[in-house]
């Protein structure tokens, strides 16, 4: 008899100050305290203090105090930020026929400068390579086929899971993998794409009475009205040296040379996968930010080469409000992980958040997990365990309860990656896209109780919606490589 597999024991990397402190934020602290001494010391002036100490709790109290997993320097200088940028005219994007670039429709946000090109593996598959300029990493698109858990036994999906964790383990040995994103999507079923296989596979000459149930039984396929998309990305950093960095043939040519290993362990893990070509790509990304243009790029199909390109799928007009995002007439709104889910889990912990919802038609789930290579992973689950331990002896109370499980946490941690498991950090974006009409409240309320059930922590991602809605598409954008606030004031 097989035991129940649990998942769990993740922690967040801290650093062990005074009080529950940062050791930053208690550095700071221990210096303000300094300064405010010598300050009377020298002057001997009571007012001169007060004025020191003022200042001293005006820099101090907000890097101390958090407001939902944010400091208050983070949040003051995230709405400034916004601020300005709304005063910049930045928020609004207008292109299109009447546009500064005319029959332009280009990607806007951090995706302004990527770039998409199509090159050949070795063994002869064609694959799309999208390349994020403004950090210099490199995305291929996998279309995967997850084979579910119906007629399934434990001990297969159990063996499943550990393959996924050695494929993730497998990329962060060499470091050249920034990130692997898992998205699963939700879209409005239109049965062309279904119609249109069974129109290759159904031979001319074959029984008119076999030609009619191929074409009944496409026809009958899709059920509730919503199907499930799924794809794993691989955004890579440029590999190499000099100039060979920055030559992205070079760069397509060694990572076709590696996607046959990675199809490979995939198709062990249960997840059968293929390279996305640049045509799927194009409809992939056009179809999310032009929802009315869903059903005319499914029937286009590959024809849609010779009316897009990738200057010409982006939205023809959007709006990045603080709290959402409205693009080509429809409107999105992103949620983050906040803290991930407390205690141990089975390895059906997310269903309730990926099933498919007809209420929710459109809902976007993004696993975003950025890797450590093994030498790093060394250095931090070292730096953690000693972390931990010198929070556990400054701690008492229920506090030094948690700081004895965060122990107990980096120590099996430590001890995995010895044994060669990877070290990864994980987050999870969630995207839901309805009309402008739409009963968003209702939505939100909906995703509330998907993310509890699934015991997940989620916020909106205030004043970062339109770059949160293109990183939840998979397509490379991996958001802290773009952080505009310094690590200094963040929690």
């Amino acid at each position: 008899m097989t035991s129940t597999r649990m998942y769990g024991r993740w922690e967040k990397p801290r650093s062990a100050g005074f009080f529950g402190l940062t050791w930053g934020v208690s550095m700071l602290g221990l210096g303000l305290v300094i300064v405010v001494m010598l300050t009377f010391m020298l002057t001997r002036s009571l007012m001169m203090t007060g004025v020191v100490i003022g200042c001293s709790a005006m820099l101090f109290i907000p890097l101390a105090v958090t407001i939902n997993g944010r400091t208050g320097w983070e949040v003051v200088v995230l709405r400034a930020q916004f601020a300005q940028a709304r005063a910049r005219g930045e928020l609004e994007y207008r292109s299109g026929r009447f546009s500064r670039l005319p029959g332009l429709a280009k990607l806007p946000g951090l995706l302004a400068d990527s770039r998409l090109s199509e090159y050949e593996t070795p063994g002869g598959r064609r694959f799309a390579l999208i390349h994020i300029r403004r950090t210099d990493h490199y995305c291929v698109v996998l279309r995967v086929l997850p084979r579910g858990k119906e007629l399934v036994d434990q001990a297969q999906i159990d063996s499943w899971v550990e393959e996924y964790g050695a494929f993730l383990a497998a990329q962060s040995r060499g470091g050249e993998v920034v990130a692997v994103t898992s998205v699963l999507d939700t879209v409005v079923e239109t049965r062309l794409k279904q119609r249109r296989e069974v129109a290759r596979l159904v031979r001319p000459q074959a029984p008119a009475f076999a030609q009619t149930v191929m074409r009944e039984a496409a026809a009958d396929i899709g059920g509730v009205g919503v199907r499930i998309e799924a794809r794993i990305a691989l955004t890579y950093r440029a590999i190499g040296k000099g100039r060979m960095r920055r030559d992205t043939p070079e760069q397509a040519r060694e990572i076709g040379q590696r996607l046959q290993g990675v199809l490979s362990q995939l198709s062990r893990a249960g997840l059968p996968a293929t390279p996305l070509e640049a045509w799927e790509v194009l409809g992939l990304v056009r179809s999310r930010y032009d929802v009315a243009s869903h059903r005319d790029i499914e029937a286009a199909g590959r024809e849609i080469l010779r009316t897009q390109s990738w200057d010409t799928i982006g939205p023809v007009a959007h709006s990045d409000r603080w709290d959402h995002y409205v693009h080509d007439g429809a409107r999105s709104i992103t949620w983050e992980m906040d803290a991930p889910p407390r205690g141990a889990v089975l390895e059906t912990g997310l269903e309730e958040l990926l099933r498919p919802r007809v209420d929710v038609p459109r809902k976007r789930v993004a696993v975003v997990y950025r890797l450590h290579s093994a030498a790093e992973a060394t250095d931090i689950v070292d730096a953690d365990y000693k972390d931990a331990l010198a929070a556990e002896q400054t701690e008492r109370g229920i506090a030094s309860a948690s700081a004895s499980i965060r122990v107990d946490n980096t120590r099996a941690a430590r001890q995995e990656q010895a044994r060669g498991a990877g070290l990864t950090r994980f987050g999870v974006l969630i995207t839901v896209t309805d009309a402008l009409d739409g009963d968003m409240p209702g939505i939100e309320a909906s995703v509330r109780a998907m993310s509890s059930a699934a015991r997940l922590r989620v916020r909106r991602c205030y004043a970062a919606q339109g770059a949160a809605f293109a990183a939840s598409l998979g397509i490379g954008l991996i958001l802290p490589e773009h952080a505009s606030i310094s690590k200094r004031v963040t929690a």
